[in-house]
């Protein structure tokens, strides 16, 4: 019997203990040598990573930078909220600008999701539906397949939160999420998945967007900003230890840029990275759930950009990813410490990497879009403290 993904059973220290033993895992010395793309679930067991099973709206490491204001801050977040009128699947980005009168990031958003969900429904007619709330494109009145209602831990629901106005505390958004979504038919994902590229564009205009005009970035004459690095970044570093040559490269992500004399200049080339894949590479009983491939991928990514910076460029051993799969992005966080890089090439490594995760949030709902802004504005203020 195949196992199960190692997102969902690597919760725990004494879990992976077991499944150590069980599935006669390796150290770091012994698995194969290769680049970042093709580590696995091997891997992951000679990292000794742990996922931690509670998943929370905001980063735990972020939530005290919570701002209950965010999301009432300027008139073009409210836009963005407040999402696409119903003609933009079959809008064009210029008709979005000069018919309807969408500023220049939005409509680029709205452009950007249109292609893939334009694409989607063209193909197929299975929708994906998140349970408590209603996406722009499910108001339209097209007819639906019926669903299966099946438990799902990554996906947020949205009548579970308190979001904007509703929310009376910050810890609202920082709390654990409990969540479901309809069934997902395998064969139908992989045919209507558009191209990673389409991805990679919605998920840069959304993140553009909320940096331009989400606090604290919502006003001019800043010293320090964080922007958008569209270049994907290949790494190569040395492990300390055997010395073996790690390479992984990045799908972009955030950089923090301040000034100098007047002139902006990169000081933090890694505030977050980005990943992003064309579709759910694994399903379980019609559940999207993040594959050993996918996870391992990010574990490598994470170790390099810790090892590229000994003196912790990210701040105490902490990597930040947005993870983006069509129009549903995550957050994750790997605590990579100081004590697990001097040990976990050792014979007997006793250290972990630890991996914190948000729900997956779907752009085509506000609620998704309120919890996207509101992880990315405090990802803001942890990087420019």
């Amino acid at each position: 019997m195949a196992n199960s993904a190692y997102f969902n059973c690597i919760t725990s220290e004494s879990a992976f203990g077991a499944r150590f033993k069980a599935e006669e895992g390796k150290l770091f010395s012994e698995v194969h040598h290769v680049a970042a793309s093709e580590w696995g679930r091997d891997h992951l067991f000679a990292c000794r990573v742990i996922r931690r099973e509670t998943q929370y709206n905001v980063l735990p490491n972020l939530s005290e930078y919570v701002g209950l204001a965010d999301l009432k801050s300027s008139p073009e977040i409210s836009a963005f909220l407040r999402g696409p009128d119903s003609t933009y699947l079959s809008q064009s980005e210029h008709g979005l600008i000069r018919d309807s009168g969408c500023s220049l990031s939005l409509a680029q958003i709205w452009a950007a999701m249109g292609m893939i969900k334009a694409g989607k429904n063209t193909r197929t007619e299975t929708f994906i539906e998140t349970s408590g709330c209603e996406s722009e494109d499910e108001s339209h009145g097209r007819a639906k397949r019926p669903r299966r209602s099946t438990l799902q831990e990554e996906f947020i629901n949205s009548s579970m939160l308190q979001v904007g106005s509703s929310s009376p505390q910050a810890d609202s958004f920082s709390s654990h999420a409990t969540s479901s979504i309809g069934y997902i038919d395998r064969e139908s994902h992989m045919l209507l998945s558009s191209p990673e590229d389409e991805t990679l564009r919605l998920a840069s205009c959304v993140i553009r967007h909320i940096l331009y005009y989400a606090p604290p970035q919502d006003s001019g004459n800043l010293q320090s900003v964080i922007e958008f690095r569209d270049a994907k970044r290949r790494l190569s570093v040395k492990s300390p230890l055997l010395r073996r040559k790690l390479v992984a490269t990045d799908d972009g992500g955030l950089c923090r840029r301040i000034a100098h004399d007047n002139v902006f200049r990169v000081d933090k080339e890694r505030v977050a990275i980005l990943e992003a894949k064309r579709h759910f590479q694994f399903l379980e009983n019609g559940r999207p759930i993040m594959s050993d491939g996918c996870l391992a991928q990010m574990t490598c990514e994470a170790l390099v950009a810790r090892l590229a910076d000994p003196f912790t460029e990210l701040g105490l051993g902490s990597i930040i990813f947005i993870h983006a799969a069509q129009h549903y992005v995550c957050f994750l966080h790997f605590q990579i410490t100081d004590d697990y890089l001097r040990d976990f090439e050792s014979d007997a490594p006793s250290n972990f990497i630890y991996v914190t995760s948000t729900p997956w949030f779907d752009l085509s709902s506000r609620s998704g879009r309120e919890l996207v802004v509101q992880n990315i504005s405090c990802i803001i203020r942890w990087a420019i403290q």
